[in-house]
């Protein structure tokens, strides 16, 4: 898998290079709890300051308690962060509204005196059962359930608790430390976590406290909470372990625990305004000593020179209030810095209470959101930056990347496509949008983007771009081509391997792309002792298993990966592969199929599919040929025979190589826009590669050089394919007798600029004519043309007509106008032109011959425009029939 955030808690702003096609380029985000979906948000954004307002109202000790309740309630949910003791912020906000929305309650998350007396009345049979008990030495105390964990167990000295049943097990730590001996212990806890899902260290909770550290980590099956704690030359806390399956509930015990971890003498150890939370500062502060501070939050690169001078200035009673939000948004760059995700959260949400309209705020926490892989909730702030603010490219590479973290490629493309209209030239969205379209098995589409990245990318291109490429290219039947790829791919990896150890699992799949099965294995080994749950690196073993032929292996990690979720780069193929060289074909045909519909007209896996429906056909023969019990060979009525045919195919799903150009030209720089061609170009796209096409190409708004560099990849594609089919949508132009389709960026200002300026039909024609079967031209440009007003005639002998002129293309080539010869076809007042509705809804009909397609596709133009637009066919075809979708 791609790691969309590797750089977590690292900077304030985002990067522009995001979860790109690079194996090895990473997001800049800062690390920050998600809230809830769009709609929760906005409540929150409503509601927090009155909830704070409220909480201020209670002491540190009440806030505790309270947190408590919510604990043995089960409120904290496990997609937040663990509260700390006594701060009001957003876990213990969120927790109170979880309470609410769970007993009918107004959904405030505000503790009110009501709200906390009603809860503490129905936990107190739960805390009583729990029955705490409390370790403590001079310094500090910690409380444990006494009557969950029953059982007490020595080992190398050490006492542990656990539950009757053995699957909850808890070591308090009492013991004497420095600040120095907890930093180990948070560094050499974080590599026994397992997975870790959350780690923290507090540090600046307020004078007199302890600073602590939480981390909640796990495997497959147990969960591992952390909480430890120093002051002066005292260290208190736990570790605690249990069955995630059998003990679920044991996370309420382990949060209290935590929550309990607190000074020995000192009642109330924290303030809101320990937190930074308190809404008016209390301290009087000299303007130039404010200014100072200010200057300090706004400038400065550590983290902890940021929070302290942005709390210094939080504090101060003279800090105008219109200031308060940005001091806030500026510390919260300061806590992501520092990994404090709740703290930053916090700060954000109070800054957008404050000033709602600020696309900053909503952007940063957009940020943060996205590196803790809440993307539904990161997708909804950056579209409220969006909708905040005259959109920039980067608005829309943030949000594609969220897209991208969702899996929900067509949307992320779609964001990357709106970012490099406002930006053409930039490296990381192109190999964004590379990355993307690869996923979604338009493999030539991708070759565009990953080209212009290694092409223009210099020193940015990472091991990942070449390995897509390489990919790619493999996807296209061009494996040997992709051969230089990989080994640049692995040599880029292993320079890096020292700093990112990610690099493992890319430099895994290249290996195992170009048959170094043991290498490749290798590899995966390392990066699995480092992350046991990485399906990314099972599925790059798997390939690494199938290069040494060891397909008992091989499966098993490929299932593995499968049932971990993982759905990238065509690991169901993949696995069918396997499945169809030792002969399961039914296994095969299930994971096929599972492929397309991930990806609608991936080529291989149709190969496969026929493949493994070929092997299990043979399979059914054989067994309807074998005598049964009764000495009788199958017959017509048999279960194998009729499962047999059953399992074949239509007789018109013989599909051959079917590659398609889409074009759709709308933003013209000379002229007003056309507002649909883009929106047709995207349809007939999708259309085709539902209905089997293996590759299609959609180019939006080319201009003259992209235009000819479309078609000449075009017509290498094309050469050998059964079916070459080239559709444009936008303004063409016929002069003497030539027709020309016309380039955004041309501006015509004379009859002769048109040879120079637009790209000739015949040059569109020839792109498809090395394919073997079917060629077809498919122009929806005969538009009303706004450049004929202002052209200057150089020539008298051009005549210059509305539409285009006839053609008579050779045989075994079709050419289709959305409009005749000399006739203007409509733009259409909804989303897509008359001719594209008809189109695409005729194309999906299975088993119409493509000449009747065509004629459907006229009455239902005819019909639509009241008899205005005329589609027309121009060419003759061969006898056999040659059929879109069969069915």
């Amino acid at each position: 898998m791609f790691r969309l955030k590797a750089i977590a808690a690292s900077l304030g702003r985002v990067s522009r290079r995001g979860p790109s096609g690079g194996l090895g380029r990473k997001l800049c985000l800062a690390v920050v709890l998600a809230l809830a979906a769009p709609h929760a948000a906005q409540s929150q954004e409503a509601t927090f300051p009155s909830a704070q307002a409220a909480a201020n109202q209670l002491s540190a000790q009440q806030i505790a308690n309270l947190q408590e309740d919510l604990a043995w309630a089960g409120m904290f949910s496990e997609e937040n962060s663990p509260p700390v003791s006594g701060i009001f912020y957003n876990a213990t906000y969120q927790a109170i509204r979880q309470y609410q929305r769970s007993n009918n309650l107004p959904e405030t998350g505000a503790p009110s005196a009501a709200l906390v007396s009603e809860l503490d009345g129905r936990v107190a049979s739960i805390r009583r059962t729990a029955n705490l008990k409390t370790l403590e030495n001079g310094v500090l105390k910690i409380s444990y359930p006494a009557g969950v964990l029953t059982k007490q167990q020595t080992v190398k000295g050490e006492t542990r608790y656990t539950t009757p049943s053995g699957d909850a097990l808890v070591q308090l730590i009492n013991m004497t430390g420095s600040r120095e001996r907890l930093d180990q212990m948070f560094a050499d806890m974080k590599k026994a976590a397992g997975k870790v899902k959350f780690s923290v260290m507090l540090d600046d909770q307020g004078e007199g406290q302890p600073t602590r550290f939480v981390i909640v980590g796990g495997d497959a099956k147990f969960t591992i909470y952390t909480s430890i704690a120093q002051k002066d030359d005292a260290i208190v806390g736990f570790i605690a372990s249990w069955d995630r399956k059998k003990r679920p509930d044991f996370r309420n015990s382990a949060i209290v625990m935590g929550l309990s971890i607190r000074p020995k003498t000192v009642a109330n150890p924290y303030t809101a305004a320990a937190a930074g939370q308190n809404p008016k500062g209390t301290i009087a502060m000299p303007t130039a000593e404010l200014n100072r501070q200010l200057d300090i939050c706004a400038k400065a690169k550590d983290a902890a020179e940021i929070v302290t001078a942005c709390t210094a200035a939080l504090s101060a009673s003279t800090l105008l209030a219109a200031n308060r939000p940005t001091v806030l948004y500026n510390r919260s760059v300061g806590y992501n810095r520092q990994n404090k995700a709740d703290l930053a959260l916090a700060d954000l949400d109070q800054a957008i209470a404050l000033d709602p309209d600020q696309a900053s705020y909503y952007t940063q926490r957009g940020h943060v959101r996205y590196g803790q892989s809440k993307y539904d909730a990161a997708v909804a702030d950056y579209s409220q930056a969006l909708a905040k603010k005259t959109p920039a490219a980067a608005d829309y590479t943030n949000r594609g990347n969220s897209y991208y973290g969702l899996e929900d490629y067509q949307k992320a493309v779609a964001d990357y496509d709106a970012s490099l209209r406002l930006d053409p030239n930039d490296i990381d969205t192109h190999a964004l949008r590379g990355s993307a379209l690869l996923r979604l098995s338009r493999p030539a589409e991708a070759m565009t983007d990953l080209n212009f990245t290694i092409e223009r990318g210099g020193d940015k291109v990472g091991a990942g771009d070449y390995k897509n490429r390489g990919e790619a290219l493999a996807e296209l039947g061009r494996a040997e081509e992709g051969r230089p790829d990989f080994a640049k791919a692995e040599a880029i990896a292993t320079a890096k391997i020292e700093t990112d150890n990610y690099n493992f699992v890319y430099r895994a799949f290249v290996r195992a792309f170009t048959g170094n099965a043991e290498g490749a294995i290798a590899d995966a080994d390392k990066y699995l002792s480092i992350d046991p749950k990485a399906s990314e690196a099972l599925h790059a073993r798997a390939l690494g298993n199938v290069a040494k032929q060891d397909f008992t292996k091989a499966l098993a990690d490929f299932s593995q990966a499968i049932s971990m979720g993982r759905k990238r780069l065509f690991i169901q193929r993949q696995r069918g592969d396997v499945y169809l060289t030792t002969g399961q074909p039914e296994q095969a045909i299930a994971d096929y199929q599972a492929q397309l519909n991930l990806t609608p007209g991936n080529a291989l896996a149709m190969v496969g599919l026929e493949k493994a429906r070929q092997a299990m056909a043979a399979k059914l023969l054989a067994t309807a040929g074998t005598p049964q019990g009764n000495n009788a060979p199958a017959t017509a009525g048999s279960p194998q025979v009729a499962a047999l045919a059953a399992l074949q195919p239509p007789a018109k799903a013989e599909l051959g190589r079917r590659v398609a150009l889409v074009i759709g030209n709308s933003n013209y720089a000379n002229v007003a826009a056309l507002p649909n061609p883009k929106n047709d170009a995207a349809k007939v796209a999708d259309t085709l590669r539902k209905i089997g096409f293996a590759e299609v190409t959609l180019a939006e708004d080319t201009d003259f050089r992209s235009l000819n560099r479309a078609l000449q990849d075009f017509a290498s594609q094309a050469d050998g394919a059964d079916w070459a089919v080239i559709y444009y949508a936008g303004h063409g132009i016929e002069i003497a007798n030539t027709n020309y389709l016309v380039p955004v960026d041309a501006k015509l200002a004379s009859d002769r600029d048109v040879t120079f300026e637009a790209v000739p039909l015949d040059r569109v024609m020839a792109a498809s004519e090395g394919a073997k079967g079917m060629r077809l031209v498919i122009l929806d440009a005969c538009r009303n043309n706004p450049f004929l007003a202002n052209m200057t005639r150089k020539t008298a002998t051009r005549a210059v007509s509305r539409g285009l002129s006839r053609v008579e293309p050779d045989g075994g080539t079709l050419v289709v106008y959305a409009a005749k010869a000399g006739e203007v076809a409509l733009d259409g007042s909804g989303g897509n032109s008359p001719f594209v509705t008809a189109l695409t809804t005729n194309l999906q009909k299975p088993g119409v011959e493509i000449g009747k397609l065509f004629r459907l596709v006229r009455d239902d133009v005819m019909k639509a425009t009241d008899r205005k637009q005329e589609p027309f066919t121009y060419g003759s075809l061969p006898g056999e029939d040659f059929i879109f979708n069969p069915g």
